[in-house]
């Protein structure tokens, strides 16, 4: 009889995506690990002492060394020490909404991101591919406190190309904020608009562009937080050219016919979610890794981490021993309809992704001043 593996897993609650933590332990579960789960709470992932005192009741109250997280990024560097420091190996997910200043491999820790600010960077470099030069935001207060901006701005100021404008909505609207948003893009004029939104946000955007029709007139390039049920219905009645810049994205419209959203579906009766997308890709890994090291000791989980592989949805999961970070392709959707009058994300462009951004800003120090949410992001 095999040894039952003991794993922690740390998970946030968040209001505006009410199954995360649900949908997270089911992504790990499904693949079935001979392991007996620990689960602790740790609000609403900003708190890094809090998040220090789960790792500590784990390791020394329940004995457990592998720890799976999904966490936000306020002092993460403190929460990774101390997990290095006590031979703990975490694998840490996040969706990866800010840049990643300064956070540098460490000993033990695993970070697989979903890569939200990694799709906006190489979305830049596409944007200079096809000679974008008038280009503008539309966002929330709430989305505009993140690393969105900052990753696409990082790589259009290789090629000094400048945002036409920014348009943000007011953390309270305005009673005519759909005309406010349809009269600053049109002083703007821009070729294309990068639009980020999630959550209470994304619907408050559908039902702007439901009212000002904005996306008639201009091309929007968004996130996959953005897009909601409103906004498919949106384009179902007024078809609008809509992109969105994912490694993966969600089964909106039954689109998605990939074995892990399969799975998922026969499994729980649910579409998985990006929250699963993280926790099976975690559980994947852990399952390789445990199989192949024969083990659950860390100093030999550790010898097998920068070999260990999966297959996953987003493609194969592995280590960039560089970084200790998974790397993925990122894709570029554009919203269709097929001949049978169903809506669906089509494929058009792969984003290749080298690696460089994030290479790039794990070494660099985190810039002066620089501000925004302490929150996980979605997690509010």
């Amino acid at each position: 009889m095999s040894t039952v593996t003991k794993i922690g897993i740390l998970i946030p609650q968040s209001k505006q995506y009410k199954t995360l933590d649900r949908d997270f332990i089911r992504g790990i579960k499904l693949n079935n690990l001979n392991a007996q789960y620990y689960v602790e709470s740790i609000g609403i992932g900003a708190n890094e002492q809090l998040i220090i005192d789960k790792i500590q009741k784990l390791y020394f109250q329940e004995g457990i060394n592998i720890i799976i997280g999904f966490f936000g990024h306020h002092n993460m560097n403190r929460v990774y020490e101390y997990a290095s420091d006590n031979d703990i190996l975490l694998l840490a997910s996040d969706i990866g909404a800010t840049v990643p200043y300064g956070l540098k491999k460490q000993k033990g820790i695993y970070i697989n991101s979903y890569g939200l600010t990694e799709s906006c960077f190489l979305l830049g470099n596409h944007f200079l591919e096809k000679n974008y030069d008038k280009i503008a935001t539309a966002t929330s207060y709430y989305d505009s406190g993140y690393g969105m901006l900052s990753a696409i701005e990082t790589s259009l100021n290789k090629s000094d190309v400048m945002f036409s404008g920014h348009y943000i909505t007011p953390f309270y609207p305005r009673e005519n904020e759909a005309e406010y948003m349809q009269l600053t893009l049109d002083h703007y004029k821009p070729e294309v608009v990068f639009a980020f939104y999630s959550g209470l946000y994304a619907e408050e955007n559908a039902a702007f562009i439901r009212t000002n029709k904005v996306t008639q007139q201009y091309t929007f390039y968004t996130t996959p937080f953005a897009i909601n049920d409103s906004l498919i219905e949106e384009y179902q009645t007024n078809p609008f050219p809509l992109y969105v810049v994912a490694p993966w994205l969600e089964n909106f419209a039954k689109t998605s016919d990939c074995s892990f959203n399969m799975q998922f579906k026969e499994q729980y009766d649910d579409s998985a979610t990006v929250f699963a997308l993280l926790g099976f890709e975690n559980g994947a890994l852990l399952a390789n890794l445990l199989e192949t090291a024969e083990s659950s000791d860390t100093r030999t989980l550790l010898r097998h981490m920068n070999t260990v592989k999966a297959e996953g949805p987003r493609g194969p999961i592995q280590f960039d021993p560089e970084t200790n970070r998974t790397k993925f392709d990122h894709h570029i959707y554009k919203l269709e309809r097929n001949s049978d009058n169903q809506v669906l994300f089509e494929r058009v462009n792969t984003l290749v992704n080298e690696g460089h951004f994030i290479t790039e800003v794990t070494q660099q120090d985190m810039p002066p001043k620089i501000g925004g949410w302490q929150n996980a992001y979605l997690c509010h």
